[in-house]
């Protein structure tokens, strides 16, 4: 079958890994911007608002059904946990994702006086953004074995196909909630093909023994890295929940166009980054310290370096085709553009700093990071937003981001000189 020898053959690995992986990831990024340009222009602003919450709402509870074991089970180079143990606790967690996102939409749609067809908007983005936590599990073992590039050829064909679908359904139906749940549907039966004509050859999750205990044991170990990934997001997604209980749907939606931008920035990192988190935890296990810091260090500097060149594009020609694309004029948000760039940078370096982390297993101290500056995202948002309006609300994303490289710097310090103590450093 063409489709079944196109994702499993090759003969360059790590140069389709990396070619594909680019182009899964930016399809990944992009997706809410692609259906965003389209939205705005057939429903308008109060249903690209709409979108926008639901989007961030659906990332959110994904870190739930994620819950945050990518990298762990990437960087499992010495079997700690089978593969059926890892999709198991997959299994375990998209349900309580579901669980978590319909209750969370009965209350806040009560307390926000949502309109039931927003809270259906904003379910039913959570169920399809739960074919992502299904597919993740697959995906980290091929990238673990190797086969990165047998990942991103199948998330880029799933995307493309459910973004183009969406796209057109739009314009024929005009029913944000229409196309949702067929974009969903049609997600879904895409994962399960590309899954079964993917895995041959790699281990399967059913017909092996899962020790429920082991399950268990392994979603302790990773509760921190849930936790943490979590309450990222929900601190990333502030200033849009303040915006929802404040301000309107109308503004939500402008917000949403301006960040846009701000991913772009981890995503060019995670281009650099993501092929290096196999090597990197060979490295830290085979006590190569002095390489595994050197790597570390010229990954910052890539930072700087896009997050410069992101600021200087934004500054020249961000608001013109930000306002083209969105068909909105954003002219009075170029300040605020800016001040999100900037926290972009300091978001891709908090990712860095928390993957490093994770590789050198020191993971339980991440959570307290998180809780710490979570805490002071609830009790400021509010009050900056209501005074401010979207300025304060694009520096209250600055000052969070911020605050974290901050704690997560000192957390990592400690961890690699902990590390080395007890390896034989080279």
């Amino acid at each position: 079958m063409k489709i079944k020898s196109f994702l499993i053959e090759t003969k360059y690995v790590e140069r389709d890994s990396f070619i594909w992986n680019m182009a899964g990831s930016m399809l990944m990024a992009f997706q809410s911007v692609i259906m965003l340009m389209i939205l705005t222009r057939v429903l308008g602003l109060k249903e690209a608002g709409i979108f926008t919450i639901a989007y961030a709402n659906a990332n959110l509870f994904l870190t739930i059904g994620k819950y945050g074991m990518r990298n762990f089970q990437v960087s499992d180079v010495r079997g700690q946990f089978s593969f059926p143990e890892y999709g198991i606790s997959r299994v375990l967690t998209s349900a309580v994702m579901l669980i978590v996102s319909i209750g969370y939409v009965w209350y806040i749609g009560n307390k926000n006086a949502y309109s039931l067809d927003k809270s259906l908007v904003i379910i039913w983005m959570c169920v399809f953004k739960m074919v992502d936590a299904a597919e993740d599990v697959y995906h980290a073992m091929y990238q673990q074995k190797g086969r990165l590039d047998i990942a991103g050829k199948a998330m880029t064909l799933r995307l493309a196909v459910t973004i183009l679908f969406f796209g057109i359904g739009l314009i024929v139906t005009r029913n944000l909630l229409i196309i949702l749940i067929a974009s969903t549907l049609l997600t879904a039966l895409l994962f399960v093909l590309f899954t079964k004509y993917s895995n041959d050859g790699f281990e399967q999750l059913g017909g092996k023994d899962v020790s429920g205990r082991e399950v268990i044991r392994l979603l302790k170990i990773c509760f921190p890295l849930f936790l943490g990934t979590f309450l990222s997001f929900y601190i990333g997604n502030a200033p849009k929940y303040a915006i929802d209980s404040i301000l309107s749907d109308e503004l939500q939606a402008c917000y949403g166009f301006i960040a846009m931008p701000v991913f772009v920035i981890g995503l060019l990192n995670g281009f650099v980054f993501n092929p290096m988190v196999a090597r990197m935890s060979l490295m830290w296990n085979q006590g190569k310290i002095k390489r595994f810091v050197k790597l570390f260090l010229g990954q910052m500097l890539v930072i700087v370096l896009i997050t410069g060149v992101c600021m200087t594009g934004a500054y020249l020609i961000g608001v013109p085709v930000l306002s083209a694309m969105y068909n909105t004029d954003l002219t009075p948000y170029k300040t605020e553009l800016l001040i999100l760039l900037l926290g972009g940078g300091f978001l891709a370096f908090s990712g860095l700093q928390v993957t490093i982390i994770t590789i050198i297993r020191f993971q339980k101290s991440l959570a307290w990071g998180y809780m710490i500056v979570a805490a002071l995202a609830y009790i400021l948002s509010p009050v900056l937003v209501e005074r401010y309006s979207m300025f304060g609300a694009t520096v209250l994303y600055l000052g969070l981001m911020l605050m974290l490289c901050v704690i997560f710097g000192i957390l990592l310090v400690y961890g690699i000189v902990t590390g080395m103590g007890k390896k034989e450093v080279s």
